[in-house]
């Protein structure tokens, strides 16, 4: 714990209203998923109760008396080509030839050259061997591109950042480099970020699983407050929406959302958007927004009423003040304090909040082995917005994992484990995922046949989704004690 969050306090936990109407008859969303709409009462008789011991591995080659046995497939994933260069480093590397492991693809093999190189480039200079890091790293990038397979396109990014790390380090460049919003970046090329949200298993998952758990929490609550501190496009909550119309018990007297961010417009915009779909359900809505950061909330700022029950949902929020103790502790007892019966959080599921160099890279690598395979297949069909996605989000993330250290490195990333410690010391409870939520998540995981090597497991009592077996988000549901 103490690796991982170095400082972190051991003290006492105890610690303008924006109405919107629209014409929902002349107005026409392109951020709703439609399509998302449908798949619960469309597929509804189909659900079958996921089975939490089910595990799904990726296809690692298997190793006998030290001799590797790669996998048949035709098609080797990036990871476990990257997995093959790592045992490859490990072993006596005198004793291979160009191509290691002759059954293996011709191009597998290139491929996992490139990734041999890129990971031993990364080991010297994690000793301090610059020259022999450079002369590796240049037999990668010319053979590399960012237009060809994800294994070349993520030794690409991993090979630039690592260039500019040495650059650094060697004096050749005095860069402070420019904090980057990464959510922010991402929401400037909306149709891309739309992309992000409902072409992506993983995120469709965990809105819907998300959601499910915030409405079993709600089923008795009339007058609904939700507090989104990342509120993005909103259509998770189009989900939660329909969710309160279709009650036949207990109808909703006003469900009111109130959005955290720094960009009143986007806010605003969302908030309208929000505002239409409410009105064609006849559902009573409310939205606020308060601009803030979340290091600086003031409790003036949210409106609270006695008869609301509140619900607050963070997605991939804690990791941006992960790096301050101080921030994330004061932000976890503000939290507390809005007195939810619910909270909601979904966060990357790839520990890069460890000092140790190596061990931060090889977290990274595989980590983005696994996205970037994501990518390429349920962005198929989707080549431009699968680059932004890439060189605009992954690329400053990669570039944060591999250049900076200490205090420089804002944007960080840790496990379930670590969240449930942490939790634990502030007296929030985990709370189990119904049935219900487990068989929605499983059915959504069915609506598309490129999402097959999409991965749901149990860790405790919170959900983690994955590609090929490799964990990339964690979804877990908390109470007050």
């Amino acid at each position: 714990m103490a690796s991982q969050f170095e400082g972190f306090k051991k003290k006492d936990m105890n610690a303008t209203r924006i109405s919107h109407t629209a014409e929902t008859k002349k107005y026409q969303n392109p951020c709703f998923p439609q399509a998302s709409f449908e798949i619960l009462s469309k597929y509804r008789s189909q659900f079958k109760h996921l089975n939490p011991e089910k595990r799904h591995e990726p296809r690692v080659p298997q190793t006998t008396n030290g001799t590797v046995t790669p996998s048949s497939d035709p098609v080797v994933s990036t990871e476990c080509i990257m997995k093959l260069a790592r045992m490859r480093l490990r072993e006596d590397c005198s004793s291979y030839s160009i191509n290691p492991f002759p059954e293996i693809s011709e191009e597998n093999s290139k491929d996992m050259e490139l990734a041999f190189n890129l990971l031993m480039a990364a080991e010297k200079f994690s000793i301090q061997q610059f020259d022999s890091a450079e002369k590796l790293l240049g037999q990668c990038v010319p053979f590399a591109s960012r237009c060809d397979s994800p294994l070349r396109r993520v030794v690409t990014h991993f090979a630039e950042a690592l260039r500019e790390r040495i650059d650094r380090e060697r004096g050749r460049i005095n860069l402070e480099r420019k904090i980057v919003d990464l959510e922010e970046s991402l929401m400037m090329f909306k149709s891309a970020s739309l992309s992000f949200e409902q072409k992506l298993p993983l995120g469709q998952i965990s809105q819907f699983t998300g959601m499910q758990a915030i409405l079993d929490s709600m089923a008795l609550a009339r007058n609904i407050h939700l507090i989104d501190f990342g509120i993005r496009s909103g259509s998770h909550w189009i989900i939660l929406m329909q969710g309160l119309a279709s009650r036949k018990d207990n109808p909703v007297e006003l469900l009111k959302i109130t959005a955290v961010g720094t960009s009143k417009h986007k806010l605003e915009t969302t908030g309208k958007w929000l505002s239409s779909f409410a009105e064609s359900l006849n559902l009573p809505f409310s939205f606020r927004t308060v601009i803030s950061e979340l290091n600086d909330l003031k409790d003036c700022f949210f409106e609270v009423k006695a008869e609301e029950m509140v619900a607050v949902y963070l997605f991939l929020n804690l990791c941006g003040i992960l790096a301050s103790a101080d921030h994330l502790e004061s932000f976890i007892v503000f939290v507390k304090k809005l007195n939810p019966c619910v909270i909601a959080i979904v966060e990357m599921e790839v520990n890069t909040n460890t000092p140790i160099f190596m061990d931060r890279f090889y977290e990274a690598i595989f980590f983005a082995s696994a996205v970037f395979d994501l990518l390429d297949t349920c962005l198929k069909e989707d080549i431009m917005h699968r680059k932004m996605i890439e060189e605009i989000y992954l690329r400053q993330m990669i570039l944060s994992m591999i250049t900076e250290e200490s205090d420089e490195r804002i944007q960080r990333f840790t496990k379930i484990d670590f969240w449930r410690e942490l939790f634990a010391r502030f007296d929030l409870v985990e709370a189990e995922l119904s049935q219900l939520s487990l068989d929605q998540a499983n059915l959504v995981l069915k609506t598309s046949p490129c999402w097959s090597s999409a991965t749901i497991d149990m860790n405790g009592k919170s959900m983690i989704l994955g590609w090929n077996g490799t964990p990339i988000l964690s979804l877990s549901v908390w109470k007050l004690s």
